[in-house]
């Protein structure tokens, strides 16, 4: 899902889950929504360096309430 389709499904009020996690293997933060991750225009995760950076995106988008998951593994 890129940028565009997660604003059409904020305006839709379509978006049941979204969350910040840390990927290990890029030393960064990734965005899911529903379970798809947020992707560039090439269809690349879209990665942050930093929580803040992603947070900033999710508020500007209209998004308050989200979950940050900072351990991916058991």
């Amino acid at each position: 899902m890129n940028e565009h389709d997660m604003k059409l499904l904020i305006n839709a009020q379509a978006l049941k889950r979204v969350s910040i996690h840390y990927g290990v293997m890029s030393q960064g933060y990734m965005v899911i929504a529903d379970g798809r991750v947020l992707e560039t225009s090439k269809g690349e995760t879209r990665e942050f360096k930093t929580l803040d950076t992603a947070a900033k995106l999710l508020f500007k988008m209209g998004i308050a309430d989200f979950s940050v998951k900072l351990k991916t593994s058991v």
